[in-house]
């Protein structure tokens, strides 16, 4: 019994010994680092301004884990900016003055502008309201 609690006590000092735990948050930083490095597909909501509507689209995205981690940590940095006039709308059959949008032209536009990142789906808004579209 006497030699197992030495044991214990010389494994405690050699474990509480500072360079361990650098060396082990070394190791922890450099695996995160690798795994980030690897393809991953997830749900990241993309922040959309279409002239002076805001609102956030969910979109399906695969890429690289450090471009994912960027969109995730900072989304206003990463919003798309989209003219009316690009989009592809019908009026809402349930509030006057809205509009659907294609969530196909949607998924375009994003696609576009956020080229670091896959745009697999778009789960488009149910329906935003801005100024109607100028029919020539």
């Amino acid at each position: 019994m006497h030699k197992v609690i030495l044991y214990l006590k010389l494994s405690g000092r050699r474990l509480s010994h500072p360079v361990f735990f650098m060396l082990l948050a070394l190791s922890l930083i450099l695996w995160y680092i690798t795994k980030l490095s690897y393809t991953y597909t997830t749900d990241i909501n993309i922040p959309v301004r279409i002239d002076s509507s805001s609102f956030s689209v969910r979109c399906n995205v695969e890429g690289v884990g450090y471009q994912i981690l960027l969109h995730k940590i900072a989304p206003r940095r990463n919003g798309v900016f989209i003219s009316s006039d690009n989009l592809a709308v019908t009026p809402s059959t349930t509030v006057a003055g809205k509009y659907d949008i294609s969530p196909y032209s949607l998924q375009n536009i994003i696609s576009s502008q956020i080229s670091d990142l896959k745009i697999k789906s778009v789960a488009a808004p149910v329906e935003i309201e801005f100024p109607r579209p100028q029919d020539d």
